[in-house]
């Protein structure tokens, strides 16, 4: 079934049965009250309150047309007796009819019959009337009756226009409805109602168009709607009343009363219904209050106070925090200089009080919130120091500049943290290349050293043998470099297997000097050990101590300046064994101690020598992994290492194991 609710002609017949059903219940309505008051339910017209009351006017209109002084054929009450009350016969008396003075007459016929005849008489202070000679007239005594007599005969052949014609046919109509009246005015209300309804539902709705859609009225705001509607109605009233006003006293007097009345009311009406249908629709597209005046000065407002504050905010930001909290303590004091004047000078000091102390309050909030934030942002710094790069802070609450701050701290913890995630990425790709590489060239370099081997068996030619030499000696090389290249990979991904026991410190350094003995001598270089008194035990790895000393002696044999001493010396302090190695450097140490431990770093940076760069690495990799530490010191030419590892008391052979 079809939408009615968009259909043009369905909101115009709903529209035009609503008018005509509203009309017919209001017109039942007062008919309704009419018959309650007693008008329209008596068996003809001229027993019915409604001729009753029409006589009563005319009879008074007789009276006036004879009574006043200076009333001709053409005054109004003549022109009232012809016209508005045509039908209508009447003789006024002063006095009784019997026995009074006939004062004037009209309209009276004879031999026509009479449907109403009535007597009405009115109290009166004026002197008797006489007759043209200035005698009492005949019948009038000394003393005056003091009172007037209308009598008013109404005849049933009444014409076409007159007040009477027009009771008359609302006598006709109200008259039927007498016992009905009631459930006519529910019926025809309830159908308007109902095209009301329909009304409603179908306000936004367009034949062919989902939704909502508002016309021209809908889009105009809600208050100069209203206005416009209030403009109208007072236009339509003011010509009603004037259309009333010319109608009154012509014999068109009901016809021009309801003639100037009907249009201000149906005007009103189509008024009333299209304010009903805008709001209807206004209230479905949501959102109501956006389209009126109200809101959008309110919006306008808003917007303006924004931007001053705005402006202020960025004012200020121009100045300095310390101008900034200057202005801000002076306008406190300001403020709280002023109060005081206000409750030592005026009368009642109370509210100027109140005021003081709410500011003073605030003050002391504000103050309190703003060491917090402080407190929060020293913990910040402080979690960020002790390395948590994951701490955040809540800045959301926080004023302007501390809030600032508190972001820059977490943008620098997130900072540092994707530095030190790429930074760990970058050296296990380093690492992972290197394991790689080094694997794959171990393969091919096994076969050079084995092959060289082979040919030194073999009888070759003086430069042959040269070659063969340079061969040899660059091929074991290039294997160390790949054998520390691995060790230092595993080394620092700590995948070494790791076993400590207690070990024999003293033992383990003189056998590694003993090893170097003619290495040292060959360089002329004098070795002084200075040797703890006792036993130096300490949980390490045999293996591993090992290979941190020989990659120190090493070292001592590349690049100590030969003639020199060097020095090892073997201590205890603080529960820690400590061995130190110092010697004269035979180049010049251009980097500190720290890039010395980095991998692919020596003390020449010629690279003239022999050497891979990674021995202290390993070295300091390797004593991390047994608990110990690993530190350099350089002082001009002179190196010195030192390295530390726990002591285990001499007593004990059964120390723990890790």
């Amino acid at each position: 079934m079809r939408d009615l609710r968009g259909r043009f002609f369905a909101k115009a017949g709903a529209l035009i049965l609503a008018t005509v059903l509203a009309a017919g219940a209001v017109l039942s309505y007062i008919a309704t009250v009419a018959i309650w008051s007693g008008y329209g339910t008596a068996p003809s017209y001229f027993d019915d309150l409604l001729c009753r009351d029409a006589m009563e006017g005319a009879m008074y209109n007789a009276l006036y047309l004879v009574t006043e002084s200076g009333s001709s054929p053409s005054s109004e009450y003549a022109y009232r007796q012809e016209t508005l009350y045509a039908g209508f016969g009447y003789e006024v008396y002063y006095g009784d009819p019997g026995d009074g003075m006939l004062l004037g007459s009209g309209g009276l016929r004879e031999n026509a019959v009479v449907g109403l005849e009535t007597t009405m008489a009115v109290e009166t202070s004026a002197a008797p009337p006489s007759d043209a000679s200035g005698e009492a007239s005949p019948g009038e005594t000394a003393e005056a009756a003091g009172y007037y007599t209308v009598v008013g005969r109404l005849y049933q052949d009444l014409p076409s226009y007159g007040q009477f014609a027009l009771s008359g046919r609302l006598y006709d109509t109200v008259h039927p409805l007498s016992g009905i009246s009631e459930f006519l005015t529910v019926l025809l209300g309830l159908g308007a109602v109902l095209c009301l309804l329909f009304l409603f539902c179908a306000a936004g709705h367009r034949d062919g168009v989902e939704g909502i859609v508002p016309n021209w009225q809908d889009r105009i705001p809600l208050e100069l709607y209203f206005a416009g509607d209030a403009l109208l109605l007072y236009v339509t009233l003011v010509m009603a009343d004037s259309a009333v006003s010319s109608a009154s006293g012509s014999f068109f007097y009901g016809v021009g009363y309801l003639s100037g009345l009907l249009p201000c009311i149906l005007l009103g009406w189509i008024i009333f219904l299209a304010a009903l249908m805008t709001i209807a629709t206004r209230l479905k597209l949501g959102k109501w209050w956006r389209n009126s005046l109200c809101y959008l000065l309110l919006r306008f407002l808003v917007s303006c106070c924004r931007r001053l504050w705005r402006g202020m905010g960025d004012l200020l930001q121009i100045l300095p925090v310390a101008w900034r909290a200057v202005l801000l303590v002076g306008g406190i004091l300001a403020a709280q200089t002023f109060l005081t004047m206000v409750m030592f000078l005026s009368y009642n000091g109370g509210p100027a009080f109140l005021i003081a102390l709410v500011l003073d309050l605030a003050v002391i909030l504000a103050t309190a919130w703003l060491c917090r934030q402080l407190q929060q942002i020293r913990d910040m710094g402080a979690s960020l120091a002790a390395g948590d790069l994951e701490a955040k802070i809540d800045t959301r609450k926080m004023f302007r500049d501390i809030r600032v701050h508190g972001e820059n701290l977490n943008a620098i913890g997130t900072g540092m943290t994707r530095a030190v995630e790429q930074r760990m990425k970058s050296e296990r790709l380093k690492t992972e290349l290197i394991t790689n590489v080094s694997h794959d060239i171990k393969t091919p370099l096994t076969s050079i050293v084995n092959y060289v081997d082979l040919l030194e068996k073999e009888e070759l030619p003086g430069k042959a043998a040269e070659y063969l030499a340079v061969l040899d000696r660059q091929s074991k090389r290039l294997k160390k470099l790949t054998e520390d290249l691995v060790e230092a990979s595993k080394a620092s991904t700590g995948n070494v297997a790791v076993r400590l026991t207690p070990i024999l410190v003293n033992e383990i350094v003189h056998q590694a000097i003993g090893d170097y003995d003619e290495r040292l001598t060959a360089g002329k270089l004098e070795v002084i050990v200075t040797t703890y008194e006792g036993n130096l035990n300490a949980m390490a790895d045999g293996r591993l101590l090992w290979r941190v000393l020989d990659n120190l002696l090493s070292n001592v044999c590349k690049y100590a300046l030969a003639g020199t001493r060097v020095y090892i010396d073997l201590s205890s302090r603080d529960g820690r064994v400590a061995v130190s190695m110092k010697n004269i450097s035979r180049d010049p140490l251009n980097v500190n101690a720290e890039e010395l431990m980095e991998r692919f770093v020596r003390g020449d940076a010629s690279r003239h020598t022999e050497g891979s760069g990674l021995g202290l690495n390993i070295a300091k990799s390797l004593m991390e992994l047994m608990g110990g530490t690993f530190s350099l010191s350089v002082d001009g030419d002179l190196f010195k290492a030192e390295l530390t590892l726990r002591q285990v008391p001499d007593t004990d052979p059964h120390a723990p194991e890790a």
